[in-house]
């Protein structure tokens, strides 16, 4: 049995779930893939389980493969800080975990073997381990697990199609021009530590305006205030052309997410959100990343 953990907001569950495909397309067998999502049933972040809501997959999810008063007892155990992993090692089964990051120590807690894996890396052979549960805990941020497949895993990554008015007139702009999206992650990037400086979208958008005079600037941000407010230091005044992406919350966030992977330039933040509109962009035909 192998199991990989889901959590997150969008993209993250797409990475995820783009790591499980990779999984059962590259070593075909009988021996059943899971995406343990006991995490939705304890936290309430972004807007929880997106998978199917978004695009219609539906997944092998553990807590469909047992009964409620077992998954019950799994979850309780869970809040009480016994993870997935740990619960099925005390239940007598031979278990090993592969993490590709440490918070492993924080979200799923294991006391068995655990195989550190770097981060953001591809390495197919650990798809093979063997072992009677092999517990997977990672985001498999790089581009091959999805490239690899790239033609089946565009077809299940479908959006649906754009109903409401505003989203289709900004999807008939961004498609009827030279369009460069430009992400902005701020919220909880901004108490960790991990957004952007202001500078490195200012000297890009001075080497933007300069190759592309005539493009049309799409701003996508989880804080659009903010970057109205900070437009001049972002060097978003340095267009006469720039388009505040609005009114995607509460539930409808991925629209912005497919909206940005309409566009045929993109100036990426350092999110998983970014990251993931350019791998399913189709019309991309530069993209500008963030130093690592």
């Amino acid at each position: 049995m192998k199991i990989q953990y889901l959590n997150g907001g969008l993209a993250n569950q797409v990475f995820q779930y783009i790591f499980v495909r990779f999984a059962e397309l590259y070593n075909p067998s009988d021996e059943p893939w899971l995406i343990d999502d006991s995490f939705f049933f304890i936290n309430n972040v972004h807007n929880g389980y997106e998978l199917e809501k978004v695009f219609g997959i539906q997944a092998n999810l553990l807590s469909k493969n047992f009964d409620s008063d077992v998954w019950n007892e799994l979850i309780k155990n869970k809040k009480e800080g016994i993870s997935i992993a740990q619960s099925f090692k005390n239940l007598g089964f031979n278990v090993q975990m592969i993490a590709e990051t440490t918070n492993y120590k924080e979200h799923n807690p294991f006391d068995g073997k655990v195989y550190q894996i770097p981060s953001n890396e591809f390495h197919p052979e650990i798809i093979k381990f063997p072992g009677e549960v092999t517990y997977y805990h990672g985001y498999w941020i790089n581009t091959k697990w999805f490239r690899t497949y790239r033609h089946i895993l565009e077809k299940e990554l479908s959006f649906p199609e754009i109903t409401d008015e505003r989203n289709k007139a900004y999807a008939s702009r961004i498609l009827s021009s030279q369009s460069i999206g430009i992400h902005i992650r701020r919220g909880d990037y901004v108490d960790i530590g991990w957004a952007l400086a202001d500078t490195y979208y200012l000297k890009s958008m001075e080497k933007l305006t300069k190759e592309h005079p005539s493009a049309v600037f799409f701003v996508f941000s989880d804080d659009i205030a903010w970057c109205r407010t900070n437009s001049e230091a972002l060097g978003l005044t340095l267009s006469p052309n720039i388009v505040f992406i609005e009114g995607n919350t509460q539930g409808s966030n991925y629209i912005d997410l497919q909206l940005m992977s309409m566009c045929s330039g993109l100036l990426m933040s350092n999110s998983a959100f970014c990251f993931l509109a350019a791998l399913l962009n189709r019309r991309l035909q530069f993209c500008i990343e963030p130093p690592r």
